[in-house]
């Protein structure tokens, strides 16, 4: 008995996933001849090898692929020999897309195993080839045309703007081929020509507070090199001199770190660290409001179904229950109030000013049971009870969170002025 219901079982879940694949089967090859029909040839090659792995013996999906397959090679082949006959080297990165869709479809198909025709029995044969020595001749000619470039734009003149082009150019032939020729160190002189060096001082504090929440000013200035200095990407182009470079110069010349923004100083602080900007910052005010708690009270009423106490009789009977209830809401915020700038080391110059903000709120609710039948109460108000009361964070924390914000929207600020 224990065996025959074994077997039934093993016999329902091969069933079952017979069925499961045979609906995937059927979906995917929708899915195909809905591509095919649109001309997307690729993506129904795709989808018919997929319903092929599946289920090899497939008619539907086998006629997909016949009928796809040699369209999509043809369509690519096409593309490739109009793109040969264009009188532009820039037409080697078209090319290599193509020979790399069309490897891509040939991989795809040296998955599948042997399929037969279903009306004649022969093995369908693809022409299925290998084309990594195309794509290595048209990576290698793209990169050539990019390098080509690169040394042209580089030319053209010193200015930031072209040598930004220039790095670029040798960038993308890298990406083609590792190490071609010369291209990182041509590279890196272009990018080197087209840095732009930037000393951060310490940020003041003009708030008032003083230390009352800690070395506010030290921490948004750390914090701003922090968020500056880890994005890879966009520091592609800008040098950040060092806190420990920046108060190494200021001490050796006995400068304060404060007024290094004004037109007399700039030049020759920006002189002595070999800055060509300078960004600088204030903040302002400081607006902390300590915790505040607000009780509101309700009295609530509901109607009850109680068991009668007659044992003989027992019957529901309607009752009217109520409490007291209170809700406290705690509640505390600050903000922050702050100001940077840019200036231009060669002309003492504010290039970029802007005033910002940051704010952070804290807000809990909790309930008590004041008085009577806690079963008056809805479940919001039992919640609220069960929750109980949080403590708020302290002003350090809230003031130290809009700091965070604040620096993260000056480094996103000074990133949008770079660019």
């Amino acid at each position: 008995m224990k065996n025959h219901v074994l077997l039934l079982v093993i016999t329902t879940i091969i069933l079952a996933s017979g069925f499961a694949g045979c609906a995937r089967n059927k979906k995917l090859h929708k899915k195909a001849l809905s591509y095919f029909e649109r001309g997307d040839y690729d993506s129904a090659t795709f989808l018919a090898v997929e319903s092929l792995l599946l289920k090899p013996d497939y008619d539907k999906a086998f006629y997909t692929i016949k009928e796809a397959y040699p369209k999509a090679n043809q369509i690519h082949l096409d593309k490739i020999s109009a793109l040969q006959n264009i009188d532009s080297d820039d037409k080697w990165e078209s090319i290599l897309a193509e020979y790399q869709a069309l490897d891509k479809l040939h991989q795809s198909v040296r998955r599948l195993p042997v399929i037969r025709d279903p009306d004649t029995g022969a093995t369908l044969r693809f022409d299925s080839r290998d084309y990594s020595a195309e794509i290595a001749m048209a990576k290698t000619n793209a990169a050539e045309n990019y390098y080509q470039k690169g040394i042209h734009q580089s030319m053209i003149d010193n200015s930031r703007d072209s040598q930004k082009k220039a790095a670029g150019l040798f960038k993308s032939a890298l990406k083609l081929v590792p190490d071609y020729k010369d291209s990182a160190t041509r590279y890196e002189t272009a990018r080197q020509n087209a840095v732009i060096r930037v000393a951060v001082t310490a940020f003041e504090n003009k708030s008032g507070v003083g230390d009352r929440y800690g070395a506010i000013a030290d921490i948004l200035t750390d914090l701003v090199l922090s968020y500056i200095m880890q994005d890879q990407s966009r520091c592609e182009f800008v040098e950040i001199i060092s806190r420990a470079q920046m108060d190494q110069v200021l001490k050796e010349q006995e400068l304060g770190a404060s007024g290094l923004v004004d037109e007399t100083s700039a030049a020759r602080i920006g002189v002595l660290l070999g800055a060509q900007e300078i960004l600088s910052g204030r903040i302002l005010q400081v607006d902390y409001v300590r915790p505040k708690t607000t009780t509101v009270d309700q009295h609530e009423t509901a109607e009850i179904q109680e068991e009668g106490e007659d044992e003989i009789e027992a019957r529901s009977e309607s009752k009217e229950v109520s409490c007291h209830f209170r809700k406290y809401t705690k509640s505390s915020s600050v903000r922050i109030l702050a100001s940077y700038s840019v200036v231009d080391v060669a002309t003492g110059r504010i290039q970029t000013q802007e005033s910002l903000s940051a704010t952070q709120s804290f807000e809990a609710e909790w309930g008590k049971l004041i008085s009577g039948d806690a079963r008056a109460l809805n479940s919001v108000q039992e919640y609220l009870i069960e929750e109980g009361e949080v403590a708020a964070p302290s002003a350090k924390e809230m003031v130290n969170a809009a700091l965070d914000d604040l620096s993260r929207d000056i480094a996103y600020r000074f990133f949008k002025y770079i660019k």
